[in-house]
């Protein structure tokens, strides 16, 4: 509690600590040289800056190779040090995925595979009582589902309400086809009151990130989007950015 100037006590609470790690054999920091099967780590920058944005208090865990027992002491210091976990890669069932193998172990996992492109898979679970966000490794992918899930669960543990973002529809500048069971993302922005969304939907494109403005969101059902049809358009701004 913190007192108010001639207004008694106004209750207050401290910034959400978000501890924010990277996980694979294969990823290295910005810079440095790249052997072939190695990449640049953009996710852990990139949720960083997503936590400060939102208001939270990011902590920058490094990276962690694929070695189950150094990701679980990795946990665990993020457990003392953190509010909530968020990683990025090895949320999946190979091998090599050892977040999710962790918080199956710990017998708390939530979630696995949901019906989002791009999306799949996401590990929800806790960690000692901590929740944890594993994020897809793909940078899109991570990047939407911090957007969809992690914004809004990230509110609500700081003690704000769960909202969700505002969207408009506008006449798409595109056509598409999709497919029912699953909702779709695509990296969009506005040109001459239309919504134009980015030529490839591989989720490891950094580059359309930059591009993109917002996104937009088609339902769950099967869809056909022509020239003109109306899309529902979410700004970045939407979502605090």
């Amino acid at each position: 509690m913190a007192a108010a100037s001639g207004h008694g006590a106004l209750p207050v609470r401290d910034r959400l600590r978000v501890a924010v790690l990277s996980t694979g054999d294969e990823i290295l920091e910005p810079g440095e040289p790249v052997a072939p099967g190695q990449i640049h780590d953009a996710n852990r920058p990139m949720l960083l800056a997503l936590a400060d944005r939102w208001g939270h208090a990011g902590l920058d865990l490094g990276r962690v190779p694929d070695d189950r027992d150094e990701l679980r002491a990795r946990f665990d210091r993020a457990a003392d040090e953190a509010h909530v976990i968020v990683t990025s890669g090895g949320a999946s069932a190979g091998d090599e995925d050892h977040v999710s193998a962790l918080l199956k172990e710990a017998g708390a996992m939530q979630d696995w595979r949901i019906a989002l492109k791009p999306g799949r898979p996401l590990a929800l679970g806790l960690w000692k009582g901590v929740p944890v966000f594993g994020l897809p490794g793909n940078p899109v992918a991570a990047f939407v589902c911090a957007l969809i899930f992690a914004r809004p669960a990230f509110a609500r543990l700081a003690g704000a309400e769960w909202t969700a973002p505002q969207g408009f529809d506008v006449p798409a500048a595109f056509e598409k086809r999709k497919k029912p069971g699953r909702r779709e993302y695509l990296r969009a922005r506005i040109r001459d009151g239309r919504a134009e969304v980015f030529p490839s939907e591989g989720s490891g494109r950094v580059s359309g990130l930059s591009w993109a403005e917002g996104l937009v969101e088609l339902p769950d059902g099967a869809l056909t989007v022509t020239q003109g049809d109306p899309v529902r358009y979410l700004p970045f701004s939407s979502f605090g950015l």
